[in-house]
Parts: structure tokens; C-alpha cells; sequence
């Protein structure tokens, strides 16, 4: 097997230090075989290996670290760590204008998102206002009638509640349209969203977002719950005072963190001390909801980590909004009543199951029409089928994992003449830039070099695809395409102890 193995001279350096520590943990397996196996379907699966530190280490958390251009100091957040949200550019007149919307008892609508970000900003952004006695109401898109964002049917679903002022969160960036028809209808806008500014800003009366290309906030990677309450930070100024505001700013970190985590954002700078405290609220949180979820996901006192929001809550707040409505979710964040919250969370564990189900069988059906992996030549992937819309950014997702290179997923919606996209990427290419080149045959899209999603008539799909297809083929260079493991360091036998696996956690959250 070792000669087998080590044959392939690429890695033979590599293969001659990682086999002899395999050798050091083949004691605490039944055979040797099965560490060799191990090895033997990484090297199958990955055929670039980049060790990130190979020199002698004298401190491994050092180490780590720095081949992630990281020091202890940017994981050691606290309070320093939160930057004044008055710096966000338009910031003021926002606070200014809902200040005045609250006294005046002007009607305030939200409008939110469907995924976990979008469902726990409006969470937050209601809590507050409800709290200060605002006139308000909320609105989340349904992503099977509605799709991404506001549009035009969501500013008149929001007039018809009365609206003067619209607030949208996690989204509105790219809301030209319906900005637009709000500013004709006499409806003053106000914008906080994290996604990236692709073109000229929308007419609103205020947006903010770290992103927005004239915005000098220093910390770009806020979700969109993490602006929400920074907006929630800065008008609360005007309404609680002391250690009253310090307390309730401190208790919305609960829905900060689970919206932070869900959204894959990096966990450095304000996001990373959103989570720790978080972490903390939540363990003890006297949120009805959220103990309801915590306890069908099978959690009750047992300490929560980032693993547990990312993988265990925030898929059940995801699911409402991936296979039925994002307002079942809302609901149980919202909720004031033990019963009512019991009989929601049920629900969403219930719908949850049955994503899995439909996921499994939607990895099945799109892996037979790509084909095997040595057969695909694009450099990119384009598939269309009829998957449930819930599940097309799983799809994606899986596929970009397996084929080790951009995947995008098409399937029919509910108004018949169009598709429905979502794309997941790899490293070394924009795949929102990339959709963004094809706008010609879109109707609307939007998304972060990592993920995107857009919309199109049925019958301009295959020249959207054959665009996607060219724009990829020039743009990445099939070095990207190889799949690399990326080793941290080569770990010396001393630190092969329970003590280095505590230092390591210590670390958290990842």
C-alpha cells in the first residue's frame, strides 16, 4: 500500500510525513488498513495537497493562525471590537426619519427576507419597534410567488397596510424597481442590507450598508441581521436610556448570532463578539421560539456552539421559507405563547425531514444528468430540472463540492414562463460578477462572489447557459479547477494530546 501510494512523486515529500503520524494514530484504530483508506480517498479526491505552514512550529495555535493571516488579538474581540454605528453612511437621516415615523405614530412596515438572516433581522427590527409603541407591520416574500427582495407587488402589499415608511433588511440594495414605485407613491424608503452594491444605488431615502461603495464603516462583513441591529443600536439612542438600553440591545444578540451564523459570514471583528454573547443569551434565551426549536432539535441545557446554529437551528428556521412559507418561522421567533411556539417548532422539524428527503432524491437526479466527474469539460456547470425551488441552492452547492467547480441550478417556478437559478461558487471566481455579465437574458439577480441567485424567462435559458458557460471557460483557469486540500501543518507527536484538542477549542467559535 505505502509504495502504492507514495509512487505518485507529487506528493511523495507530503506523503512520507503524513504516513508516519497516520502510523502514530493507527493504534487507536481496529487496523492500519483503515487509516491507510482514509488516505487513499483524499489522495483519490483531492489531487493538490498545499500544507500552509511547512516549517518546525513552537506554538501550534500560532501556527494555525497565521495560515490564515490571523493573530490571537482579532479572536480576542470585546466591546473595542464595535465600531460606532453612526459611521454607516446614512445612518442619520434614517434614525432621524424613524424617530419621527415612531413619535408621529406613522405606519412603519419591514420587509424582510425569506432565509435565516432575513427572518431574524426582521425579528429584530419589529422587536424593537414594537417595544418603543411604533405603529408597525412586517412582510416577508414568498420565495415560490416572489422570489429575492422587494419588488413592485411587495411595495403595494405594503401601501395596503398603510405604509409611510418602508423598511426593508437583509435586502433592497438592488430594489430599483420597486424603489422606485414607492418613491411615486409617496413612500419614503429606508435600506439596511449587506449584499454587494452591482450598480449605481437605488432611489431610497437612506441606505444603509457597509458595502455601498461610499461607505467608510470599517467592518464590511456584517450579515444583514448584524446591520439590522446596528440601525436597532443607533434609533434606540433616542428612545432608551443607561443600563435599560445596555440590557435590551444585550438581549437581541440571541437572533443576531443565529442570523450571523446561518449566513456564513466570516466570524472576525463584530460578527465574532455577535456570536459569543450570543451564544450565551441563547443558552439561557427566554425566547418561547427559540426554546421550542432548541428543544425539537434535540438541545436543552446542553451548551450551544457555531455548529449547533449552523447545522442544527438554522435549518429548521430555513426550511420554513425553502419549502412552504417564511412567516411560520417569524411566527415562532416572535412568539408569546408556549403553546403556540411548541406547535410551530414542531412544524418546522416536520418540514425539515422532509427537505432532507427531497435533497437526497435532488442529489440523485441532477448527479445522473452531469455525469461522472471525469467527463465534464466546462468549467462550469448549468443544469435545469424540476426541483422543488426550496432546494435548487442545496443542489448547487452539492454539485460545486463534488465537481470542484461553479454550479448553477435551474428550475421551473410557479408563474410557468420563467426559471428560477441559484449559484454556488468556488474560489477564484465571482460567480455574482459572472451572472451579472449574462444580464441581457435575466430578469433580475443578485447575490456575493460566492453565491447568487437570478430569474429568467423559460425560453432564454440556453442562451443564458451558453453565455455562463463562455464567461466561465475564459475567466478561470483550470489550475482553479483542481480540487486542493488545504493541511494546516504537520503536527508534531508531542501534540498529539486531549490538551492540544481543548486549546483548539478554545478557539471558538469557528
Amino acid at each position: 500500500m505505502y509504495a502504492t501510494l507514495a509512487s505518485r512523486q507529487a506528493h511523495r515529500p507530503l506523503l512520507d510525513r503524513i504516513l508516519s503520524q497516520l502510523i502514530l494514530l493507527s493504534k487507536l484504530c481496529q487496523t492500519n488498513s483503515q487509516v491507510y483508506g482514509l488516505l487513499k480517498i483524499l489522495m483519490r479526491r483531492y489531487p493538490v495537497w498545499n500544507v500552509r505552514h511547512d516549517d518546525p512550529y513552537d506554538s501550534l495555535i500560532d501556527a494555525l493562525l497565521a495560515g490564515r493571516g490571523l493573530t490571537r488579538a482579532e479572536l480576542q474581540v470585546g466591546p473595542e471590537a464595535l465600531h460606532p454605528p453612526e459611521q454607516m453612511q446614512d445612518m442619520a437621516t434614517a434614525v432621524a426619519r424613524l424617530e419621527r415615523a415612531v413619535r408621529d405614530r406613522e405606519k412603519i412596515v419591514v420587509y424582510g427576507d425569506y432565509d435565516v438572516d432575513g427572518v431574524c433581522s426582521t425579528a429584530v427590527l419589529m422587536d424593537f419597534l414594537e417595544r418603543v409603541g411604533a405603529d408597525c407591520d412586517c412582510l416577508l416574500p414568498d420565495r415560490h410567488k416572489d422570489g429575492y427582495g422587494l419588488k413592485p407587488p411587495g411595495v403595494e402589499r405594503a401601501i395596503a397596510k398603510g405604509a409611510r415608511v418602508i423598511v426593508t433588511v437583509d435586502n433592497g440594495i438592488s430594489a430599483y424597481e420597486a424603489l422606485e414605485l414607492a418613491a411615486v407613491r409617496g413612500v419614503e424608503v429606508v435600506v439596511a442590507d449587506h449584499h454587494q452594491q452591482l450598480a449605481e444605488l437605488p432611489r431610497a431615502l437612506a441606505i444603509i450598508n457597509p458595502n455601498r461603495r461610499d461607505c467608510t464603516y470599517p467592518f464590511k462583513d456584517l450579515a444583514g441581521v448584524g446591520v439590522t441591529f446596528k440601525l436597532v443600536q443607533a434609533l434606540s439612542a433616542a428612545f432608551l436610556t443607561g443600563e435599560e438600553r445596555r440590557r435590551y440591545l444585550n438581549e437581541l444578540l440571541d437572533l443576531v448570532a443565529l442570523g450571523t451564523v446561518a449566513d456564513l459570514v466570516p466570524v472576525l471583528g463584530e460578527n465574532r463578539l455577535f456570536i459569543q454573547r450570543g451564544l450565551q443569551i441563547l443558552q439561557r434565551t427566554q425566547r418561547l421560539g427559540l426554546r421550542a426549536l432548541k428543544k425539537v432539535a434535540s438541545y436543552r441545557d446542553q451548551p450551544l456552539d457555531a455548529a449547533s446554529l449552523g447545522f442544527r437551528l438554522g435549518p429548521r428556521i430555513n426550511v420554513a421559507g425553502r419549502l412552504k412559507t417564511p412567516d411560520i418561522a417569524l411566527r415562532l421567533l416572535r412568539s408569546t405563547s408556549e403553546g403556540e411556539a411548541a406547535q410551530l417548532a414542531d412544524e418546522l422539524n416536520r418540514l425539515n425531514s422532509q427537505r432532507q428527503a427531497w435533497q437526497r432524491e435532488g442529489i440523485r437526479e441532477v448527479e445522473e444528468q452531469v455525469g461522472p466527474e471525469e467527463d465534464v469539460e466546462d468549467h462550469i456547470i448549468v443544469v435545469r430540472g424540476k426541483w422543488n425551488l426550496g432546494i435548487i441552492g442545496l443542489l448547487a452547492s452539492k454539485l460545486c463540492e463534488k465537481y470542484a467547480r461553479p454550479a448553477v441550478v435551474c428550475t421551473q417556478s410557479s408563474d410557468h414562463g420563467l426559471c428560477v437559478g441559484s449559484a454556488r461558487s468556488i474560489p477564484g471566481y465571482d460567480i455574482s460578477a459572472g451572472i451579472h455579465a449574462c444580464e441581457e437574458h435575466l430578469k433580475a439577480h443578485g447575490g456575493h462572489p460566492a453565491a447568487a441567485g437570478f430569474s429568467l424567462e423559460a425560453n432564454a435559458f440556453e442562451r443564458f447557459r451558453l453565455a455562463l458557460i463562455d464567461h466561465a471557460n475564459a475567466h478561470i483557469s483550470p489550475e482553479v479547477l483542481q480540487p486542493a486540500l488545504d493541511i494546516d501543518l504537520m503536527l508534531k507527536p508531542a501534540d498529539l494530546t486531549l490538551d492540544t484538542v481543548e486549546r483548539l477549542a478554545a478557539l471558538e467559535p469557528f
